[in-house]
């Protein structure tokens, strides 16, 4: 039933003030085993559900999953394995920063299983690095970078963000260029975005925080693809390129719109389709890690809420998260699905002033149009009734 499963492993050195996800700073001190034995309880709950699943992707994401030994991270694998078939190909990946291992514990990650890593680069540069509140420093990327290649792995991504305050294109260029130094499978680059009850956010509303104009960040998203293309990376997704071959299964699971279990403090699930609910179910557990190891304790689900999604509810996540991929969304699939109707001509508009690309039926985001992405989204998915 299970395609991809999502262990959140929440704690984190310092919280980032970009991040908005379930993390927790905790200077590096947190309840590991504590922690570790919720996961495999509620691992546990879903034995049913994980019997008849075939798991093709496991994906260790935080929060800081690199600051958990790896004999944690084997426990978890392991308990997978015994509840579920884990294909023989399958992508197991882990989120680090660059300041929590050594060559050492990369080498012990890969020997208890793990064969793809997504490395917290984010910048090569002091001056963003320290705008971004990283730990990290330049060196501790450039090591991770070849202690990785010394110990096996020829799968790793590089996160890196940009648009920070004074941002010039030449640093965005560094980035880059030092990325490609080291010959990453894959290439995360994001754009900085401001999310509520964040300590940019804060700022942000505050006046206090400057950041590059949209007209700048068009100039910055179009100079990455170019960069990364002409070096032989394809710009598979809106944020992200990958040698061929290499797309991050584990993403793709999500923007396929595809079942998936998250497990840990705050995770969602998702399931397209069940007994119960035609057009798909979504769930997520409480967020407060103490919260969730104490309910896991009690042998109680850790799930804050679940719903049954409607027709349009899984409509709208189909065109939400297949626009993001440079295929696109197919129309006839989703009319078929759906038994609605598409109105090409309520978003001709889009088409001819190159937001969209409409080729062989599909509906895709230009280079122009990634840019405006939520509101082209909106837009598209008005054009269904």
């Amino acid at each position: 039933m299970f395609t991809g499963i999502y262990i959140h492993l929440p704690y984190c050195v310092t919280k980032c003030p970009y991040c908005d996800f379930n993390s927790y700073g905790t200077e590096g001190i947190f309840p590991e085993k504590e922690y570790m034995d919720a996961v495999i309880k509620e691992l546990n709950m879903y034995g049913d559900f994980l019997r008849n699943a075939q798991v093709d992707t496991i994906f260790f994401g935080g929060g800081t999953p690199s600051l958990f030994t790896s004999k944690s991270i084997e426990q978890i694998i392991f308990e997978i394995s015994t509840l579920a078939k884990v294909s023989n190909y399958a992508e197991i990946s882990l989120e680090l920063n660059p300041k929590t291992v050594d060559k050492n514990k990369l080498i012990e990650f890969k020997e208890v299983g793990i064969n793809r890593l997504s490395v917290g680069v984010q910048s090569f540069t002091s001056r963003k690095l320290d705008f971004y509140g990283r730990i990290n420093k330049p060196v501790d990327s450039e090591n991770v970078l070849i202690w990785i290649k010394d110990a096996g792995f020829t799968n790793f991504n590089i996160d890196l963000i940009y648009g920070s305050a004074d941002e010039t294109i030449f640093e965005l260029e560094f980035d880059l260029k030092e990325a490609l130094r080291f010959e990453p499978a894959h290439i995360s680059a994001y754009c900085l975005t401001i999310e509520d009850g964040t300590e940019f956010g804060r700022l942000y509303k505050s006046g206090k925080l400057k950041l590059p104009t949209d007209k700048r960040l068009g100039e910055f998203m179009d100079h990455t693809s170019q960069v990364l293309e002409s070096a032989g990376y394809n710009n598979y997704e809106i944020s992200n390129f990958s040698k061929p071959g290499f797309e991050c299964k584990h993403n793709l699971v999500y923007w396929r719109s595809n079942n998936y279990l998250g497990i840990g403090a705050g995770a969602h699930s998702h399931i397209s389709t069940d007994s119960e609910y035609k057009w798909g179910v979504r769930w997520f557990n409480y967020r407060s890690p103490d919260k969730y190891i104490s309910i896991n304790n009690n042998s109680e689900s850790p799930v804050c809420k679940k719903n049954g999604l409607s027709k349009i509810e899984s409509l709208e996540d189909k065109v939400l998260m297949g626009l993001r991929l440079k295929k696109g969304i197919s129309v006839s699939e989703l009319e078929k699905k759906y038994h609605l109707d598409f109105e090409k001509e309520k978003i001709k508009y889009l088409f001819e002033d190159e937001f969209i690309i409409i080729s062989d039926g599909y509906i895709s985001l230009s280079k122009k149009g990634m840019l405006f992405a939520n509101e082209i989204i909106t837009r598209v998915l008005g054009a269904f009734h």
